[in-house]
């Protein structure tokens, strides 16, 4: 886990101008596009096309078990609408939060799945008490 709530991030808008999101980047949307929310900076873990299911707190993409070398992840307590597979549509991701079972994401109805057109960028660099660094 990178960021904590009071940090400042700089946000590259122009990053998914050129390209689309992938797996690992961290990017900041408005949940189903809803000018009146504050953004919200998540992990991407799955994108177009992919199938995404959480099963005894472990996250599946595409029947496989996610195996991130550089993050430990606790098991996840609620799988939410992940608890049954979901196909990602065109232009749809799924985010989740470094830590997992303090998050508000994709799992949860609120923020549900990430449409591309809703993201307004990639966090790319953050300033706060602890510190400061790019995002990775």
């Amino acid at each position: 886990p990178t960021l904590q709530n009071s940090d400042k991030v700089l946000i590259n808008r122009i990053a998914y101008m050129l390209a689309s999101p992938k797996e690992g980047d961290v990017i900041v949307f408005l949940p189903n596009g809803n000018e009146n929310s504050h953004l919200y900076i998540k992990r991407v873990v799955a994108t177009p096309g992919d199938v995404v299911h959480i099963q005894n707190g472990r996250l599946y993409v595409n029947g496989l078990i996610e195996e991130n070398t550089k993050i430990a992840y606790d098991k996840m307590i609620d799988a939410g609408i992940a608890a049954n597979p979901i196909v990602l549509g065109l232009n749809e991701y799924f985010v989740l939060g470094d830590n997992r079972n303090s998050s508000e994401d994709s799992r949860t109805a609120d923020i549900g799945l990430i449409k591309k057109e809703d993201i307004k960028g990639r966090a790319w660099f953050f300033l706060g008490e602890s510190g400061f660094g790019f995002i990775k």
